[in-house]
């Protein structure tokens, strides 16, 4: 984590008072732990990459209709989706198409939904347990992890899309899509 991005996490966290035991808990990705590829198909059945959102802030999170947390962090990640400079992706862990579309059509989203019809992306970027969501910079580069759900009115969360956005765009790139 830059020393800007943390002074501006530091300050948003000291503004909104002590953070309350209900927001997120954010964790920073591991430095030594490369970014891995995002590269699914999309509930059209195209290819999708990471890459393509590169420029932008993405909020990628881990969830399945069963899930009872995933679902009810969705209003979380759909107000997220409307910011300016932040992209937010669904990746769905390993559910048939069609439980996925009568989902997402009784509770649309505002951001692509993605397959992750093997379970490998799940594997790669999340310690097994869901929700997980991932904050990934304008370079490609994972940078915060949260487990579990994001509560309505959480604050970190929010600081550290603050953070990222804060932060100079810079021509470094991520290969690795």
């Amino acid at each position: 984590m830059s020393i800007r991005t943390a002074a501006i996490l530091a300050s948003a966290l000291l503004s909104t008072g002590v953070a309350e035991a209900k927001d997120a808990t954010l964790r920073p990705w591991t430095a030594a732990q490369p970014t891995p590829a995002l590269q699914l198909t999309g509930l059209d059945g195209q290819p999708w990459a990471l890459a393509r959102l590169r420029g932008k802030i993405v909020v990628v999170n881990f969830w399945a209709t069963w899930c009872g947390p995933c679902v009810d962090e969705l209003p979380v990640l759909g107000a997220l989706a409307g910011r300016d400079g932040v992209a937010v992706v669904g990746v769905n862990y390993k559910e048939p198409l069609d439980t996925i579309e009568r989902f997402t059509t009784a509770h649309p989203l505002p951001y692509p939904v993605l397959r992750d019809r093997t379970g490998e992306a799940f594997k790669r970027w999340t310690p097994g347990v869901m929700p997980t969501t991932i904050l990934v910079d304008r370079a490609g580069r994972a940078r915060w992890r949260t487990v579990g759900e994001i509560p309505a009115d959480d604050t970190r969360l929010r600081a550290a899309i603050d953070g990222l956005l804060a932060e100079p765009q810079t021509k470094r790139t991520n290969k690795r899509d």
